[in-house]
């Protein structure tokens, strides 16, 4: 099973470093990966998850829908946001943006600039802003 260690300061790097060494010198092969960059939080995974809700609620009381094609209708039906589909529109914006398709995959800064590109297009296109969670809105 694979183990981590995390090095976010001088300490830290000292620590690994015994630990790197003491592991080669007792195993003689081992293999090291490596993940730069901090991921986000449990904390802001609650927060995008209380976004994802809020942004579904507002859109669909301004009655702005997304619209799905259907064949069995023959063109366009507007379908009211959920939590989920909310969720999944983040999801092809952050993978636009980084490549990144999982939610629990991206980094802490690059939250704050999906947010942001979301937020800018919702604003220009609809007039509604939807702010980000704080602390006392995820608790």
């Amino acid at each position: 099973m694979p183990e981590g260690y995390t090095v976010k300061n001088d300490k830290s790097l000292e620590g690994y470093l015994k630990f790197a060494t003491k592991l080669y010198e007792e195993k003689k092969y081992v293999t090291f990966n490596y993940t730069l960059g901090k991921p986000r939080s449990p904390k802001q995974q609650s927060a995008l998850e209380v976004y994802f809700k809020e942004a579904a609620k507002k859109l669909n009381d301004a009655g702005i829908y997304h619209k799905m094609n259907s064949q069995f209708i023959k063109g366009d039906i507007e379908i009211p946001w959920t939590q989920e589909s909310f969720k999944l529109f983040w999801k092809q914006i952050q993978n636009t943006m980084y490549g990144i398709e999982s939610t629990t995959e991206i980094h802490s800064d690059k939250v704050a600039k999906v947010y942001d590109a979301i937020n800018r297009g919702l604003v220009e296109r609809t007039g509604i802003h939807i702010p980000f969670p704080s602390k006392d809105m995820t608790d």
